[in-house]
């Protein structure tokens, strides 16, 4: 909520937020709704509850028991953040942030997406 209030106060006014199963929560739902953008958060599966039988993609082992591995229906929109926070985690310098100053890091991030949209074209 801190990084979204301060979007705000600099006039930059999110339409929605995406985000996964981790951030599901009653609280968070509303605090986005009541400062007017659109929550797009997987829903969290509680303790005992059954997936929707659309969304079972497979079954897994896991030690001697097996689970159902559910697909995320928000997960194609969410797929290329992630890809791209993948690839500039790759890159090292980035992942073990050596630089001291913000001012320093943040400029290996952009230098980390230049090379990320070289490589793409």
């Amino acid at each position: 909520m801190p990084l979204l209030d301060e979007l705000v106060a600099r006039e930059l006014r999110p339409l929605e937020v995406w985000a996964d199963r981790g951030y599901d929560s009653r609280a968070l739902r509303q605090a986005l709704i009541a400062r007017g953008i659109a929550p797009e958060i997987s829903h969290r599966r509680r303790a005992g509850q059954l997936p929707a039988p659309e969304l079972v993609s497979r079954e897994v082992w896991r030690g001697r028991r097996r689970e159902r591995r559910t697909r995320d229906p928000r997960g194609r929109c969410r797929w290329p953040i992630e890809r791209t926070n993948a690839w500039l985690k790759a890159m090292r310098r980035i992942a073990t942030r050596r630089e001291r100053k913000a001012s320093n890091y943040l400029a290996f991030l952009q230098l980390g997406m230049i090379v990320i949209l070289a490589r793409s074209f």
